[in-house]
């Protein structure tokens, strides 16, 4: 029989404990906040079996606030970004700003084909609202993603990335790049989706629950662009059709892709732009129904997207990507609003 020294045994003491540290207790180091106990009561095995019930509620915060027994809706904000570092200050500058609990808030980001160090800022904020103790809890992020993903796609240096000439496969880029981000950061605990542009610069501290309380399926604001002593329209995606539309539409071949905005291609759409205070209608939340919707501040029920409402990269009854979800979310039987006088403001 072989004799161990007493300093073997400590050793290997010391290891079984080193080991045991590692499996049961050492945190994660990821940018993501820990999610192993936050569903524990869906969960069996640990890690490696794991049960949700997508019939009823999942709770990523099984212990509500104190005085309550209501279970807060899980918001999930998605935001693609490209050669953006410019914007990402403000862009966290918003989202710091909303007024729902940031512990129901998780973001979701998708960087593609950036050289300008989006990725490297991203991270570094990313970085500062996860680990910043100075915050209430209440005030930290669920959760934050950063996912990294090229589509090999950039302009050609003397083209501008709204010119009518590129919007399609501009568009089809798009759309790849929202179902990649969709597809990686959509949990089971997620009610809603805020598809939020990274240069949006001005939007309400309490848009998350002005519009989760009007309880549509999709609705969106009016995006804007302002500076000191003017404002304009800028997103001319959110529009309804009209019986002249729909007879342009008769005329085209099943692969023909419309766009809004440019005098090449007339389409006869009521634009949400152009709903503004439309017959003398003041009120804030006055709604309207659309057919399409573009993608710089739009909210989606989680089940929506469940259901199949994805960003086609193939014209999908003549649209791609954000107008396209919209039409496959309308094919489905879900509804779709906006919200005329309810602003909110992008960079230009």
């Amino acid at each position: 029989m072989l004799s161990r020294s007493p300093l073997q045994i400590a050793f290997a003491v010391l290891s079984c404990c080193v080991l045991l540290y590692f499996i049961f207790i050492s945190p994660s180091s990821s940018i993501c906040t820990d999610d192993d106990n936050l569903l524990s009561d869906h969960r069996h095995s640990g890690n490696r079996l794991t049960y949700y019930d997508m019939d009823r509620p999942i709770d990523s915060k099984p212990k509500v606030e104190a005085n309550s027994t209501r279970r807060l809706d899980h918001v999930l904000i998605l935001t693609p970004f490209k050669e953006s570092a410019q914007h990402i200050d403000r862009y966290f500058e918003n989202v710091d700003k909303l007024t729902y609990p940031h512990d129901h808030i998780s973001l979701g980001f998708l960087v593609s084909d950036s050289q300008d160090g989006t990725i490297e800022k991203l991270q570094q904020r990313s970085k500062q609202y996860m680990n910043d103790d100075q915050q209430h809890p209440w005030q930290k992020f669920h959760r934050i993603n950063i996912f990294q993903k090229d589509f090999a796609y950039e302009l050609a240096s003397n083209e501008d990335r709204h010119a009518f000439s590129v919007q399609v496969k501009r568009r089809q880029i798009m759309a790849k790049s929202r179902n990649t981000l969709l597809s990686a950061a959509l949990t089971p605990e997620i009610d809603w989706v805020l598809w939020l542009d990274g240069d949006v610069v001005d939007s309400p501290p309490s848009l998350l629950e002005e519009l989760m309380g009007l309880d549509k399926d999709m609705v969106v604001p009016n995006c804007y662009w302002h500076s000191y002593n003017e404002e304009g329209g800028y997103d001319r995606n959110n529009w309804q059709e009209t019986k002249e539309s729909w007879e342009l539409q008769a005329s085209l071949k099943p692969s023909d892709v419309l766009v809004e905005g440019y005098k090449e291609l007339i389409t006869h759409r009521k634009l949400l732009l152009d709903m503004r205070f439309e017959n003398g209608q003041t009120d804030l939340f006055h709604m309207v129904p659309l057919d399409a919707v573009g993608g710089t501040c739009t909210l989606v029920k989680a089940k929506v997207h469940r259901d199949g409402a994805i960003f086609p990269s193939f014209p999908f009854q003549h649209q791609v990507e954000t107008e396209g979800m919209a039409k496959m979310a309308k094919a489905l039987g879900y509804e779709i609003f906006g919200l005329p006088n309810y602003l909110v403001y992008h960079y230009i």
